[in-house]
């Protein structure tokens, strides 16, 4: 009976022992606010240097990794592929403006957060074409590394239509 009771109990032991026991982390209200408040920056950054095309601050918050992922309307690159076509794109485009309606925050842990946003916007192209973006939604994964916030996955669509010239206009 001792010997049965001593394998229960190293069993048991050794079960325990061997199960996960990491606690949650559980962010405050206080977290969550310094986090959104980082992060926004960021997002500013990028959209800021976007209307202002300057490719290189825009793009400057995306982590250079083997790991970044990049999805635009279905179509997906890595950090190499995503910078060669948003600096083509960047070549083609004279001015465009985004409209912010809602940013959403998911907040995984202190190093780690989604940001979802949507919105509309509006680009016009060096050879005078004029494009409608709506809507334009945008979910990207900041990493925290080395105390600045890098995006490490992105995933846009948008809904794409020209907008007619005004046949008022005389040429």
């Amino acid at each position: 009976m001792k010997k049965l009771t001593l394998t229960i109990l190293t069993l048991a032991t050794l079960l325990l022992a061997s199960c996960d026991t990491k606690k949650i982390e559980v962010l405050s209200d206080q977290d969550k606010a310094t986090i959104k408040t980082e992060v926004e920056v960021v997002i500013n950054q990028i959209i800021e240097n976007s209307e202002a095309g300057n490719f290189e601050k825009a793009t400057e918050p995306y982590l250079n990794s083997p790991e970044f992922i990049a999805i635009s309307n279905g179509v997906v690159a890595n950090y190499t592929g995503y910078i060669k076509s948003n600096k083509e794109y960047f070549g083609a485009v004279a001015h465009q403006k985004y409209n912010e309606t809602n940013i959403l925050f998911t907040y995984i842990d202190k190093k780690n957060v989604i940001m979802t946003y949507i919105g509309t916007g509006h680009a016009t192209f060096k050879d005078k074409q004029q494009f409608k973006i709506d809507p334009f939604a945008a979910t990207l994964v900041f990493k925290k590394i080395d105390d600045s916030w890098k995006v490490t996955y992105s995933n846009e669509f948008a809904t794409i239509t020209p907008v007619a010239e005004d046949s008022t206009n005389t040429k």
